[in-house]
Parts: C-alpha cells; structure tokens; sequence
C-alpha cells in the first residue's frame, strides 16, 4: 500500500485521549497523526465513528484454528495469523508448551527464521515466549507432565543456540531445582524472565526478582493462592512496581472483577492482556485433541479437559477489549493499552510497537461502535478488512 491516511476515526493518543484526527503511513511506517489537511496524493481511507488504535499484540497465544506454533510450518502460521488478524492482533509471541527437546528445538529454529525473515501476509512474530517445560509439576495446568523437567544447562544452551535473538520471554518456576540458576541464564541471553506454573513461596518469589524475574505469566492461573499465612507468589508481584502482569481475559480464568481490580490497583504501565488461545480456538463446539496433547472439549466459550479442568483459552484480542470494558469496566483507553502498548512494553518493543507515533510501525486497527474489528493493517498491509471482506 502506497501513502495512505486513515480519516474520521476516534484516535487513541499517546496520552490515552482519544482524538478525531488522520492517522498517515507510507511504506510500513507511520507518518504523521495529523488534523490538517492531508497530501493530495494520499489514499483515503474513512473511518469515520470508528476507534482508532495502535494495533493489538499478544505475547502469548499458543494457536488456533487446529493449528498449533509448535508444528513449525507455515501453513499454521498462516493459518493461526488469518485468525489472530480477525481480532485486531498485528503483533505476537508464538507461544510453545512443554514437549520433547526435539519438538521444542525444531518449533525454536522456524519460529526465529520468520522473526528474522518475515513472512508477507501474517501478523509481525515478534519472537517466542517459551512457556514450560520447567514449570512446577503441581502447577501444570494443561501441559503434559511426562514433559515438564528440571532445567538442565546443556538443554539451556541448545534452546538459546535454536531461538537466538527470538527468545524474547521464557516462563518458568523458579522454586524447582535449577529454577534460580535458570533465571539468571535466560536472562544473561537477553529473555525477559516469567514466573508462571509456579508454586513459589512469598520469599522464594522476592528473591526469584532480584535475580531477574520481571513478568508474571497469565496472574492467578497455574500460581499458588494468596493465603494470610503463605501470602506466596502474587503478592512478591504486586510489590514490585517494574514488573509486568499477564492476565488471561476470556472471563473464564479469572472473573472480570479481579482483572478490573488488578488493573485499577496496580500502575498503568503492568497489566497485560492476553488471549492465551489454545489451537482450537476458533473451531465450533466438540471434542477435540490439542497438538501431540490431551482431548479437550470446546463448549460454552471455553475449552477444557475431559475431566473439566481449563485448557487455554478461545478468544481473539477483540473480545479481550470487550471483556475488559463492559464486564470489568475499565476505561476503553486502559483496555486498549492493555492490548498495545504494555505488551509492547513487556517485551522490549515500545521502540517500534504499541503506540500510534510518527516513526513506529504502521501497525493499526480500526474498531466499530460494538468494539468489534473492521480493519487491521500490519506495516501498512491489510491483514484483515470486513468493507471489503478481504483478508490477506
């Protein structure tokens, strides 16, 4: 698409105001936020009564559609982008789950040969977020036991040599063996370190910060409770101001009055709003079995096991938006930041991602009246338009 100015729309400022204002973008990049009047040689595009914002990123979104990260190809990138597009996503981390060193290893080297290359037509893979396998046993959650481990250096080492510079969040529990030393690993090769699947102590949790742990993965899930007795991990995380806080908002995980209370409570820059969508997100009710992985049952509005436990989530970004809005009531500004700009934050991307500014990617989405997508522009590519009913 050659210079084009997105015109009428409510835009979402830096500052958090909204504003009727064009947005411009030429080659992939931002060019302007303007009231004046725009080039003439610039492609009109109306917008008008429609929400303008940065577009959307999620740093941990493991597939959908039948199609899962881990299988390393691009037909399911393709496929899982066609579907994240849909919901305002322009950005992501491809999201693994504890398996075999040698799926893991082979999900690493494609996942960082398009976070290197590029891929015309899916959404921007900003590197990988390692989920597992060293998480806490009794924390699991859906990932299958016979492949959660100890971390062990050698298996640590080939995981940085297969990511490289991919690597961008690793989650683990810190409380198992080697837990601590894995930390300070992931976090000497340039990973932002996750606590997650984890049944850490109040103490265990402090000193896994200082050693460098700076996210908390999908809060309240898969984490030991709050007791007054054991206060345990999450209040260690509310301490600290610096640390970044993912939530799953399906409405299934957590009610929306704990997300809307962590949100209020905590500074504006923490909280992180994930999907955490599983690979058959998308799909109609049934049963149906995850990538080399348990039967899970899709019905309702969530996905769960055969014995009823949650198994990820089946929602897109824009229903997160909604969900943080309507049922937590939180202002349309923070719920859009939730979904741009502290991600982008999280993750070390703020320089190029998560804010409408002249310079940055021009990575946008258009929202209607109901918060529902009526655009998406990648890099100034359409990824998905409902005008025209195109998608690429």
């Amino acid at each position: 698409m050659a210079q084009a100015a997105l015109t009428g729309g409510q835009v979402l400022m830096p500052d958090g105001t909204f504003e009727t204002a064009s947005v411009l973008f030429d080659g992939g990049t931002i060019t302007g936020i303007s009231t004046a009047e725009l080039p003439v040689d610039a492609e009109r595009i109306d917008v008008s009564g429609c929400i303008v914002a940065p577009g959307f990123i999620d740093t941990h979104a493991h597939g959908a559609m039948g199609r899962n990260f881990m299988e390393g190809c691009k037909e399911a990138y393709s496929v899982i982008s066609r579907h994240m597009a849909g919901g305002g996503v322009t950005s992501c981390l491809a999201t693994t789950t504890s398996a075999s060193l040698e799926d893991t290893l082979f999900a690493l080297q494609y996942a960082a040969s398009i976070h290197r290359n590029g891929e015309p037509g899916i959404v921007d893979i900003l590197g990988v977020h390692l989920e597992g396998p060293y998480v806490n046993p009794a924390y699991r959650g859906a990932h299958m036991e016979e492949f959660v481990r100890q971390p062990e250096l050698s298996e640590l080492e080939a995981i940085c040599e297969a990511a490289g510079t991919a690597l961008r969040v690793v989650t683990l529990a810190p409380e198992v063996p080697g837990g601590m030393e894995a930390v300070r690993f992931f976090g000497g090769h340039g990973a932002k370190v996750s606590l997650g699947h984890s049944g850490a102590s109040y103490e265990e949790t402090k000193q896994a910060l200082a050693a460098g742990v700076c996210r908390a993965t999908h809060l309240f899930s898969a984490m030991a409770p709050i007791h007054h007795r054991r206060p345990g991990t999450i209040p260690a995380l509310f301490e600290q101001p610096d640390v970044f806080l993912e939530m799953i908002v399906d409405g299934e995980h957590l009610h929306p009055a704990i997300v809307g209370m962590v949100a209020r409570q905590v500074e504006a820059h923490r909280p992180v709003a994930i999907t955490d969508s599983a690979d058959v997100a998308g799909l109609p009710d049934g049963t149906y079995k995850r990538w080399k992985g348990m039967d899970v049952v899709v019905a309702d509005g969530r996905c769960q096991t055969l014995s009823g436990g949650l198994a990820g989530s089946i929602v897109r970004m824009d229903q997160v938006v909604d969900i943080l809005v309507r049922q937590a009531g939180l202002p349309l500004s923070l719920a859009l930041r939730m979904a741009s700009e502290n991600p982008a934050r999280s993750i070390g991307a703020f320089d190029r991602k998560g804010s409408l500014e002249t310079g940055k990617d021009a990575d946008i989405v258009v929202l209607n009246r109901e918060l529902s997508v009526s655009l998406t522009i990648g890099k100034g590519h359409i990824l998905y338009d409902t005008r025209a009913n195109r998608r690429l």
